[in-house]
């Protein structure tokens, strides 16, 4: 396969005596209604690779995160006729849990997950994985990548222990990336079609509505869409991307508008307010050279996970400007690293996620360019062919095996055997055995879903942790306050959340409570001599 795909493609003439070269050469479009024999054989094997790597161990490790709760929660309540279980401030656009609601009944009927439902959401987090590996594969090929280096892309992209640990995990970044991908596919396809790019502006749409960061990617897409055999058709089609994309986008404001919450006003949650405390309000991170500084440590977090795809792939992009097409992807990473490098507000911890594939995309095309100019350089010395061939490979070889050892096979080994969320699930047993339905109870969103569902059935006794302070519903199930609460449940990130948060109410109940029962990083804690109120009164 690799042979026949990295030769260059012989043409046969009219009176030539030499055979046509086999399967697609460098140059040939890339279209999965003719996909050459070698490119279905590596679709089928990256496919299976991504599907085993992705489901193996993946209620084991990472552990279950309140972020990966809180989606969870959000898309068991879309089965119910709401968009949250308690109200949707919109913080984020509700696509991307609606996507998971869609998928989530078939693990939860199949019993997947080990029981639970944050278990059995990672199993649809898994499907848009690989999703993303396969989409991934695709691109590399529009951007006629070498079918070697393509399958090096995806296999880079389902290996590395950053796009692993964080792509098994519920996040609304997860559910965008393939569409987002999707979008860059149908933009470089090479026929004269507008369908192709009113399609891409559909599939941007939807990957900005599952999570609004990806939106830093539309310049890189735009760029795409120039890159056509004729131009013809330019302004139809741009003026199709950005209108049909832009349509589906109104959606989102469009709905708050007919729920009378698109602006601020007394007595109602709005998407101004929203919008507002997202861009204005929201604490910042810092700057990303000061030392100690959030946004710092973040990226010290994402270089501890992968630092040579990060830095490999940085290096790729500047090499990925000698082929036009392949600018895109330049784009691309400078259009998500200016906020990283520039920006000083808030910067969540899985922003990387919508980049990790456009760096393994620059690694893999930035090989191609480098073979290909080799290939263009030993035209002019024959007898350098193949040692240099052979030198070429070797390199290659020696640099991914110094990327996958120590530190890719190290972390990828503990992510495929650690039993990380063993104290999560005894903690979750033990609570479920021994209080009360009738108690009220503070839990972390990582746990709440699966406690409330067992029994309680209301968010206003079985309650995650933000909401007493965050949400003023609970002022009117609980006029008494924190002195209501019997039990807080307290897990790795809860005393973080109350400080960094400003969580008062549950600050309160935490300092007047005794720890009952401990579950290694976990504790149920009884909340002492609780005010109640008079049984009338409730």
């Amino acid at each position: 396969m690799a042979v026949a795909e990295m030769e260059p493609a012989v043409i046969e003439g009219k009176n030539s005596g030499s055979p046509q070269h086999r399967g697609p050469g460098p140059d040939a479009p890339f279209s999965l209604t003719q996909l050459s024999f070698w490119d279905r054989i590596t679709l089928w094997v990256l496919t299976a690779a991504a599907a085993v790597l992705s489901l193996w161990n993946l209620t084991g490790a990472p552990s279950y995160q309140d972020d990966e709760g809180t989606y969870t929660a959000q898309a068991f309540a879309v089965h119910s006729g709401s968009l949250a279980p308690y109200t949707y401030w919109y913080d984020h656009p509700p696509l991307g849990w609606i996507q998971i609601a869609a998928l989530n009944w078939l693990p939860t009927m199949l019993g997947l997950g080990d029981g639970t439902a944050i278990g059995a959401t990672r199993y649809v987090i898994a499907a848009f994985f690989v999703a993303s590996a396969v989409l991934l594969y695709m691109v590399a090929r529009r951007l006629k990548v070498r079918i070697p280096f393509a399958a090096l892309t995806t296999v880079i992209f389902i290996l590395s222990p950053l796009s692993l640990v964080l792509g098994r995990q519920i996040y609304l970044d997860n559910i965008g990336v393939p569409w987002l991908l999707l979008a860059f596919y149908l933009a470089l396809s090479s026929r004269d079609a507008l369908w192709h790019h009113v399609c891409a502006g559909i599939c941007f749409a939807v990957a900005v509505l599952s999570k609004e960061t990806l939106a830093i990617f539309g310049p890189a897409l735009l760029m795409a869409l120039t890159y056509r055999p004729r131009w013809s058709n330019r302004s139809f089609s741009v003026v199709g991307f950005l209108t049909v994309g832009g349509l589906i986008l109104a959606f989102y404001p469009l709905s708050a508008l007919l729920r009378n919450e698109l602006f601020s006003g007394s007595n109602h949650v709005s998407l101004q307010d929203a919008l507002s405390y997202q861009f204005l309000e929201r604490s910042g991170s810092g700057r990303i050279f000061e030392a100690g500084s959030s946004r710092a440590e973040l990226l010290a977090g994402w270089l501890y996970f992968d630092k040579y795809l990060i830095a490999a792939g940085l290096v790729a992009a500047a090499l990925c400007l000698l082929r036009k097409q392949a600018r895109v992807l330049t784009v691309a990473i400078l259009s998500f690293a200016i906020p990283i490098v520039l920006g000083q507000g808030y910067l969540p911890a899985m922003y990387i996620i919508g980049v990790i594939p456009f760096l393994a995309l620059a690694l893999g095309t930035g090989v191609d360019i480098a073979w290909s100019g080799l290939e263009k350089y030993v035209r002019t010395r024959p007898s350098l062919r193949r040692p240099l061939r052979a030198a070429f490979v070797a390199v290659l070889c020696s640099s991914l095996v110094l990327m996958s050892v120590p530190q890719w096979f190290e972390q990828d080994r503990d992510l495929l055997t650690a039993e990380n969320n063993a104290n999560w699930r005894q903690t979750l047993s033990w609570v479920q055995d021994n209080i009360s339905r009738e108690d009220v109870v503070l839990a972390p969103y990582s746990m709440w879903y699966d406690l409330n569902s067992s029994g309680w059935n209301d968010s206003w006794t079985m309650i995650a942790t933000e909401k007493p302070d965050l949400d003023k519903q609970f002022e009117t199930a609980h006029p008494d306050g924190w002195q209501e609460i019997d039990w807080i449940i307290v897990g790795p990130s809860v005393t973080a959340n109350i400080d960094s948060l400003g969580l008062n109410r549950a600050a309160s109940a935490l300092q007047h409570s005794t720890t009952v029962r401990t579950f290694g990083e976990w504790s149920i804690r009884r909340v002492e001599a609780p005010v109640r109120p008079q049984a009338n009164e409730r």
